[in-house]
């Protein structure tokens, strides 16, 4: 959907951008709501236009057209006079179209539908009883109807081979190599089989009969050119008896010595009736102007061994098409003579020799009397410009083109070579003459132009100045040399709005070649289309066999030879409004009369299809409508809860609407398909309704006409469709065009709500009695049981002691962690005992003493010694005795123990490697490490210990005073020590928080005001670490319980510790990661449990239930419902504020100020329940199944295991059978492409079914649906794996690429899987072969190391993608659910393309999206959104998306899923904001410093795309 001004600035909310925006406070609250409903209110708009599509898409067309004339007038206008910018424009457009696919050349543009009409069905199924001749008008769709027929017999070959038959392949004749190419194309992508194409310039003519059997074997279709076949036959390489099919393209030639004839006759009723093949002629007249309409029609009966079948009315066959009103252009004859002076002079010289010269003196005196003087001597610019005979127009085995040269050298005489040498020789001389001759340039004036130039030229400058809508016009010309001569003077005059074109045949013509290549007109034709050509000059190639795009304006410059060439050339005449011009010469009554036998001949060929008996005239559809019941069959049906009453007369309106609100893609619309048969006098009715319907056939009674058994079989079918509540019970369907997702919009929740959130102090850490032992005879407490966990720093194995960690209930199992200490990162081992610990009573006051006394000196915190209330105790851990080190715990164990100081204890060596601690500022505290016998007390700092140069001597750095007084002063002489300080407030838990600005701990000091704690230092430094180390802990018991209140147990504990840790505490690990792997499995786990538990849904209905699913609302009820919010780490840890949980503190209480709650974002709640899952998902596909259904709590999802997916999967009857032998060959030949060997036919089957195809069996949309959400859980484990330290943006952004529809496309064309999808549409072909072509040539063009990425800048049809994805989910249904297979289709076939990520890293930085953010931060614009809403329109799904800007919309966009429409969204906002480079500036009123360069930047990224 294009984005206008208009669009996207609401008239409420309309700004205007120039001058100054005055800025208004606002609560944040009021801002998201107004925001919200400017969105409300601009979704309301676009999805009430986009209900009326048909008719604005209409109008925006002719909007679009209109500017684009405009702005050709102008450009035209301003570079009349400057070729050398028009050479410069033709470059670019040459540049631009290296590359023209079959779509681009050949396309039909469709009208009516898109899919088989029932005129084409009906002789369809006519062709698969017996020979047929597919009479119909130009562009009706004869090539479709060979294409089903060709698919119906390869598929019945099948079971005949299976039976020890001779394999049989199909034969598509036609006259031309263009049409090679162009049939191969489209039978390549709408028949599912090996197709082989043959021309003579591949050298065939060469092969021997092995290289025949060799492509015989390989391939199920040959398309030829008939002289091919007839060789073939000959020489015995191939035999009619190894044909099943005949297809004739144009077969209206199968008469005098044709090639179709003598196919014909001297091969074909030569064979057993028995054995000879399926004969199926097309053509647009089987009458031709030199015999009388029915001996004509005999006559090509008889060669085609066929029947004639047809509509009554040819020229009504495509509804909405009118035929194009025939006018006589009226010319004078010619005036000119036949010789010009240039043609004199070379005449002169050059005339007598035998030299292949001589066509272009014919041409020229040809031209100078029915084109001019001029237009004579442009004949000889094409030798001057060095024209030569056609080279090598295909590419060709290397082997065999050495072979042909051979061969060809071999019978080239030397008479031959002389006269080649002659001829070039001849050439160069002419070429010399006319490059010093004067060519002037045309002008309208009769000396240099003839009459009948003229008045084309006047004609043509008329129509393009009058014509209002978009004009395109064909002129049809008899030669070639005019076809480039009127090219030439079209593109020399320029009339007004006149882009002229040039299509001829690619035959050789000699020396100077008028022809055009393949590839030539291709491009000619895919500029014709987009509108940089609107007039072609074109010879009969243009009216035969090419599928060339409907114009509204035909010129017959030179008349029609026959009538098969008036009826396909006014067959291009296909738009409204269409006019046909024959010019003819005044007076001249043979032009005349042969004008006027045409005619009549058309006429009588229509009288003919209408005298052709009844069985072999076309019904079709179209029959009448009964508005009454009163045929008397006496069907209805009344519902019995509303009175609704359905009859056969109106059973077909009913089903016409449940058809129309099926889901269905842009490709296609869906239709049910009638299939008659006729027993006796009555028929029979079949109705095959398309993939996607609740009931998939359904077969009437027997009545006497079609009419009746049509209705007949809608009413059953109706009734049906009632009962299996497919239809409500006023026999509505239930997806009307425009459904609303009433049902999500409770689903939203905002990014940026929060809420305060209160925290808990984990069970775990609740004092609770004591479990004793009794002695049974005092009846006293005799032993407590405790649970030993020991922390160990094994890397630093005597500084660091280890240390016993004692609770009263069972640990966790803690994992081991690492802090940043020093600089580094070190290791904490927690080694959680498996043994119980038992001690007396007096022993758990010591302990508890103990534990009072670390925090005491190493905290600087005073508990209550009460061992009743201690959550846990510590204690130091000895190696030597596997246990608690009892005598470290008595020496330490009391503070009323007298201190020990300087006074008491002057000893110089015992002072030595203490712990230290001020008794007057408890907070510095040292351990003294050596002794400095160089200095004394009052010496000068020395340089080395920066952090107490401040201090006049060591003396004053001790006791921490620049002037000492008293007592400190009259002091003895002490030792000076060198000693590290022990800093209070640190925080190891990452290397951003780096002790406080990494502040310098070594010092000198002496041991005057100092104590020695009774703990030993490396006690104490461990000790140092017991805050850091106790969130790690607490974060487990946090995880431990959160895990009891969702009953998911057996998941790693590291992982729930991140799961449950928010960004905002400032951590290096948080949940990000885990979310994005958990929303991946969340998406998968649900799709599985919808695929299995609701077997007859569709698409649509299936994303509403995921959405209700894994919404973030649901997720945040989750959340809300478990007090998820308690158990999560998202404030930041202070070392400060931290003591263990109900102790009792005796000091410090004010400077302690403990945080009770948190702000959590309603969306971060959302996403740590889908990391929890994450986590789960880490340990298995069991704890991964069993979290989704603890955490969605819905009955949809109620699984606990991934067994239990396949026990509850009720295989559908589809599944089970076996399948025709066409539908075993078909799943062989895809399990060898995918390397996993499917045991269902029918269901891999599905899986390559659109769903504008009926077969019986679902469309695949079920299996692309499982399909997508496994893929994307592959990728997203990948990246998970691959990328371990990858923050979730990058993996995000990385997924992108591998889950985009551009990747899947690609990976199906280069696996091959595109040529097996079913369909029925004449949209998708072209689609699928253009970008089949044009990836072939972004190969071509490509590096070697760059060919892995070429799909990433083309936009790929979106089926391609689909049946992948539906691949893989049919590998999941097939394998019993079998992960493993999956695994290994992932690994086979996508995880070689992203081993190495650096290719596409273009493509994750060029995203819109993401450039869009990147753009908004260069600003710091944190105020910008961009919103999506899904709705139905007309069965298909739609979403909406629009970015919005401090509550201003700049850009909308739509697609079939969230991310396309994001993309959209995204790329139209930044075209707007690129025109407007100031745009973002006046729209963001963030008070922040705009940063021009960083805007520059982002948009030169953007310009790359």
């Amino acid at each position: 959907m294009t984005t206008t001004r208009s669009d996207v600035v609401d008239p409420i909310d309309h700004i205007e951008l120039t001058g100054e925006i005055v800025e208004k406070e606002e609560p944040k609250y009021i801002r998201i709501r107004r925001q919200k409903e400017t969105f409300d209110r601009w979704f309301e708009r676009q999805s009430d236009l986009l209900a009326n599509r048909e008719e604005s898409d209409s109008d925006s067309d002719l909007e679009i057209d209109e500017y684009e004339r405009q702005r050709e007038k102008i450009v035209r206008k301003e570079n009349d006079d400057d070729e050398a910018h028009h050479e410069i424009t033709r470059q670019k457009i040459a540049k631009r179209n290296a590359y023209i696919s079959a779509r681009d050349a050949f396309e039909v543009k469709q009208v009516a539908v898109s899919e088989p009409r029932d005129y084409q069905l009906e002789l369809f199924e006519c062709a698969t009883e017996s020979n047929v001749i597919a009479v119909l008008d130009t562009g009706s769709g004869k090539t479709l109807i060979a294409c089903l027929l060709m698919k119906h017999i390869l598929e019945k070959e099948q079971e005949r081979r299976e039976k020890g038959e001779i394999k049989r392949i199909a034969l598509f004749l036609v006259n031309s190599v263009t049409l090679v190419f162009q049939q191969s194309s489209v039978i390549s992508v709408n028949v599912p089989f090996k197709v082989a194409k043959f021309c003579g310039q591949m050298g065939v003519d060469y092969w021997d009969k092995d290289t025949w059997v060799k492509y015989y074997e390989e391939n199920e279709i040959f398309v030829m050119t008939a002289d091919i076949l007839y060789n073939c036959l000959t020489f015995g390489y191939l035999s009619l008896n190894q044909v099943c099919l005949l297809v004739f393209d144009e077969c209206h030639h199968a008469k005098g010595g044709h090639v179709f004839l003598r196919i014909m006759t001297e091969f074909y009723r030569d064979l057993h009736p028995e054995d000879r093949p399926r004969v199926f002629g097309m053509t647009a007249s089987p009458v031709d102007a030199k015999l009388g309409d029915r001996s004509a029609a005999l006559a090509l009966e008889a060669a085609m061994d066929g029947e004639i079948r047809t509509t009554r009315n040819l020229s009504l066959l495509r509804a909405g098409i009118a035929r194009p009103v025939e006018r006589v252009m009226y010319y004078n004859p010619s005036s000119h003579s036949e010789v010009t002076e240039l043609y004199s002079k070379l005449y002169r010289k050059f005339g007598i020799l035998d030299v292949s010269l001589k066509k272009v003196f014919l041409f020229a005196e040809e031209a100078a009397v029915t084109l001019g003087p001029w237009c004579a001597d442009q004949v000889w610019l094409f030798i001057l410009k060095g024209y030569e005979p056609n080279q090598q127009r295909y590419d060709l085995p290397q082997v065999t083109l050495a072979r042909r040269q051979d061969i060809e050298a071999e019978l080239t005489s030397a008479e031959d070579k002389d006269q080649k040498n002659l001829e070039r020789e001849v050439l160069a001389e002419v070429r010399k003459i006319l490059a010093d001759h004067k060519f002037t340039p045309p002008s309208l004036d009769p000396t240099d132009l003839s009459d009948k130039v003229l008045s084309l030229l006047e004609f043509v400058a008329g129509s393009y100045k009058n014509s209002k809508a978009t004009l395109k016009c064909i002129i049809f010309v008899e030669r070639r040399y005019t076809a480039w001569i009127l090219y030439s003077l079209l593109r020399q005059l320029k009339p007004f709005g006149c882009k002229p074109g040039v299509l001829t045949g690619h035959g050789d013509t000699g020396s100077v070649d008028f022809s055009m290549a393949f590839r030539e007109q291709s491009i000619l034709l895919y500029n014709y289309r987009n509108g940089k050509v609107n007039c072609l000059v074109a010879t009969s190639v243009a009216e035969e066999g090419l599928d060339m795009p409907d114009c509204n304006l035909i010129i017959r410059f030179d008349n029609c030879k026959t009538m098969i060439q008036y009826v396909q050339s006014r067959g291009r005449a296909r738009q409204d409004t269409s006019l046909y011009i024959h010019m003819v010469e005044r007076n001249n009554l043979k032009s005349l009369q042969s004008l006027s036998e045409v005619s009549q001949n058309e006429k009588q060929m229509r009288q003919f299809c209408e005298q052709l008996p009844q069985d072999r005239i076309l019904e079709g559809i179209e029959d009448r409508l009964v508005v009454s019941n009163s045929n008397g069959d006496g069907l209805f049906y009344i519902e019995p809860s509303t009175g609704a009453r359905i009859s056969s007369g109106s059973a077909l309106m009913v089903l016409a609407n449940y058809v129309s609100a099926l889901p269905h893609d842009g490709y296609s619309s869906p239709r049910p398909m009638f299939h008659f048969k006729k027993d006796s006098e009555f028929y029979t009715c079949t109705i095959t309704m398309p993939a996607t319907s609740g009931i998939l056939t359904m077969q009437g009674e027997r009545r006497w006409s079609k009419s009746l058994a049509k209705r007949d079989a809608a009413f059953r079918l109706v009734v049906a469709l009632r009962k299996a509540d497919n239809i409500d019970e006023h026999f509505c369907p239930y997806r009307v065009k425009k459904v609303r997702l009433r049902e999500t919009k409770k689903k939203e929740i905002s990014a940026d709500k929060t809420n305060s959130y209160p925290i808990r102090s984990a069970d775990f850490w609740k004092p609770v009695p004591f479990e004793i032992t009794v002695d049974e005879v005092t009846h006293t407490i005799k032993e407590v049981k405790l649970y030993m966990t020991v922390f160990d720093l094994p890397k630093h194995v005597g500084m660091y002691r280890p240390l016993c960690f004692l609770c009263r209930k069972p640990h966790p199992q803690y994992y081991s962690f690492a802090l940043f200490v020093d600089g580094e990162y070190i290791p904490v081992e927690c080694k959680v005992l498996s043994t119980t610990f038992t001690v007396s009573t007096s022993r758990m006051g010591d302990l508890a003493r103990y534990t009072v006394r670390l925090f005491h000196d190493v905290f600087n915190k005073l508990f209550d010694e009460d061992m009743r209330k201690f959550p846990y105790y510590l204690a130091p851990y000895s190696t030597e005795k596997g246990g608690i080190d009892w005598d470290l715990v008595d020496i330490a164990k009391s503070l009323s123990d007298p201190l020990t100081k300087w006074e008491t204890k002057p000893d110089p060596q015992y002072w030595l490697g203490k712990f230290v601690v001020d008794e007057r500022n408890r907070n510095r505290r040292f351990e003294l490490r050596e002794l400095l016998t160089t200095l004394d007390e009052n010496s000068s700092i020395p340089s080395w210990y920066p952090s107490s140069l401040k201090y006049p001597s060591i003396k004053c750095y001790t006791y921490s005073s620049k002037q000492l007084k008293g007592k400190e002063s009259g002091m003895l002489s002490q030792p000076v020590y060198a000693a590290k300080r022990i800093l209070h407030g640190q925080n190891f838990l990452k290397a951003s928080a780096e002790q406080e600005g990494d502040r310098t701990t070594d010092a000198a000091v002496i041991p005057g005001p100092f104590y020695v704690s009774t703990i030993d230092a490396a006690t104490m430094w461990t000790t140092k670490l017991l805050p850091s180390i106790m969130f790690h802990i607490e974060s487990c018991v946090q995880a431990t319980e959160l895990c009891s209140v969702l009953d998911i147990y057996g998941v790693n504990l590291r992982n729930m510790v991140e799961a449950i840790t928010v960004e905002s505490a400032h951590l290096d690990l948080n949940y990000e990661r885990l979310e994005v792997l958990g929303d991946a499995f969340l998406k998968a786990s649900t799709s599985i449990a919808l695929f299995i538990g609701v077997p007859q849904g569709d698409e649509y209905t299936y994303h509403i239930k995921r959405l209700n699913l894994i919404c973030n609302q649901n997720m945040y009820e989750t959340a809300l419902e478990i007090k998820l919010y308690e158990y999560l780490r998202a404030t930041p840890f202070n070392r400060r504020a931290w003591y263990p949980d109900h102790l009792t503190l005796l000091n410090n209480t004010k400077s302690v100020q403990r945080v009770k709650e948190h702000v959590l974002g309603d969306k971060a709640l959302a996403d740590v329940c889908e990391a929890l899952i994450g986590a789960s998902f880490l340990e298995g596909f069991d704890k991964a199944v069993h979290a989704v259904s603890q955490i969605v709590r819905s009955e949809d999802h109620d699984f606990h295991s991934w067994r239990a997916y396949a026990d509850a999967y009720v295989i559908p009857d589809y599944q089970k059978e076996i399948g025709s032998a066409a539908d075993r060959k078909f799943a062989e030949e895809i399990s060898d492409i995918v390397g996993y060997k499917f045991r269902s036919p029918l269901l891999i089957r599905s899986a390559f079914t659109h769903s504008s195809c009926s077969r019986g069996i679902p469309s695949y949309q079920r299996l692309e649906f499982l399909g997508d959400a496994l893929f994307e859980l592959l990728c997203v484990q990948f990246l998970y794996n691959k990328y371990p330290e990858a923050d979730p943006q990058y993996l995000t952004e990385h997924k992108m690429p591998m889950v985009s529809n551009k990747f899947l496309g690609y990976l199906s064309v280069k696996l091959g899987l595109y040529r097996y999808l079913d369909y029925v549409s004449s949209q998708l072909p072209y689609a699928i072969q253009e970008y089949v072509e044009a990836l072939k040539f972004e190969e071509q063009s490509a590096a070697d190391e760059n060919k892995k990425q070429v799909w990433m800048n083309l936009e790929t049809p979106k089926p391609l993608a689909d049946c992948v994805e539906a691949t893989l989910g049919a590998v999941l249904i097939d394998s019993d659910f079998d992960f493993a297979e999956v695994q290994s289709f992932f690994d086979r076939l996508v995880r070689p393309y992203f081993e190495d990520f650096t290719p596409y890293e273009t493509y994750v930085s060029h995203h819109p999206t993401t450039l869009l953010a990147q753009l908004c931060s260069d600003v710091a614009c944190n105020d910008w959104k961009i919103h999506c809403r899904e709705y139905k329109l007309n069965g298909q799904q739609v979403v909406l998306s629009a970015v919005q800007i401090h509550g201003r919309i700049i850009g909308s966009g739509e697609g079939v899923t969230i991310k396309n429409a994001r993309f959209d969204a995204s790329k139209n906002a930044l075209k707007w904001l690129q025109e407007d480079a100031g745009l973002l500036e006046k729209l963001c009123t963030c008070k922040t410093d705009r940063i021009a360069s960083g805007l520059q930047s982002t948009f030169g990224k953007f310009d790359s795309l």
